[in-house]
């Protein structure tokens, strides 16, 4: 699974701001001219020209928070989030009451390890944005990267309570109901979030993970494919992947994976992937080796476990794929109760 950015109101408009730029006469007009420019790129999908016109505006006027701000907004569509954390600071220390900033800064901080400075800037601007359904969808993720899911919750009702439309509060309701397993209610709001938002990635990805959790796995490559136009993150190219395999597409599936481990030799759910692909080819050594290597980097990656009991099954090692399926059965993995149940006695 996936967290995701809100894209609420996150660039400024163009104003003539005389505290920033020192005043609308003929000396500012370029840094005026550049920032217009950098608002019409961003807005036309053209990021690179618009971080270009957005620096050029900083180096005309050191000191102006907007550019700053709308140039971090970009970097963060970039998924550049180091990035756009220092420009959003950098918004941040020009103008304290630069409240915008503030919530992309928190935002930013959201999807990383700064849980904590996130929620305390969300505090901050609590008053500015009460009304503001992005900003509980902000709350929610805070919360679903503590855990908490039942805070992430009360905060998505109120997103919803304040725009039923949102897509990106559905898509995190549905993270949250896939996660405690209520498969139905997820689908249902993820495909909600999609029919309000198609090009809402994040829901497309997740809704292709439930359809491989039923095995329909050409239903699952549709829904990823889609996914990948709007984000081609390794994440969803993960997922393809998978399907592939499982489709018995089994070197077209491999590619991916070894692409994505170039690139990311820490993936544990591409090595669960390649544990697939060589337990497809019955290679249980290979499979095996795979496997372990994701369990240590994340135990937590889905149907590890399964997988690790297949493995050891094939191998010959009964008692230890019931070890394996017990563990899952813990986790409540269906397909691990399955196993335990059908060879395990």
């Amino acid at each position: 699974m996936k967290k995701t950015f809100n894209t609420f109101n996150i660039i400024s408009a163009y104003i003539c701001l005389i505290v920033i730029i020192g005043g609308c006469g003929r000396a500012k007009k370029d840094t005026e001219l550049f920032f217009i420019q950098g608002n019409v790129a961003y807005k036309k999908g053209n990021f690179e020209e618009a971080i270009k016109f957005y620096s050029e505006a900083i180096d005309k006027t050191p000191k102006f928070a907007d550019a700053y701000n709308n140039r971090g907004s970009v970097k963060l569509a970039m998924d550049n989030i180091d990035g756009a954390i220092l420009d959003f600071e950098k918004a941040v220390s020009i103008d304290n009451k630069f409240y915008l900033a503030k919530y992309n800064l928190a935002e930013a901080y959201s999807n990383t390890d700064k849980l904590d400075e996130s929620l305390s800037l969300l505090k901050q601007i609590s008053q500015q944005y009460k009304d503001s359904s992005f900003y509980f969808v902000t709350l929610s993720n805070v919360f679903i990267n503590k855990n908490n899911f039942a805070e992430a919750s009360a905060n998505l009702a109120t997103a919803l309570r304040l725009n039923d439309k949102n897509d990106k509060a559905l898509t995190n309701l549905g993270y949250i109901q896939y996660s405690e397993k209520n498969f139905e209610a997820s689908k249902n709001n993820f495909e909600k979030a999609i029919a309000i938002n198609p090009r809402q990635d994040f829901a497309l990805n997740n809704l292709s993970l439930i359809y491989s959790l039923n095995e329909d796995y050409n239903k699952a490559l549709e829904i990823i494919e889609k996914a990948l136009l709007i984000n081609n993150n390794e994440i969803y190219q993960n997922n393809k992947s998978y399907y592939l395999i499982n489709l018995n597409k089994l070197e077209d599936g491999r590619k991916i994976i070894q692409s994505v481990l170039e690139k990311n030799d820490k993936n544990a759910w591409a090595y669960r992937n390649m544990g697939v692909f060589y337990l497809k080819s019955k290679n249980y050594s290979l499979a095996l080796e795979n496997f372990m290597k994701a369990d240590k980097l994340d135990p937590s990656v889905e149907l590890l476990n399964y997988y690790l009991g297949i493995t050891q099954q094939n191998l010959g090692n009964e008692s230890k794929a019931c070890e394996y399926w017990k563990i899952g059965q813990k986790i409540n993995e269906v397909k691990s109760i399955e196993m335990l149940a059908k060879v395990c006695k």
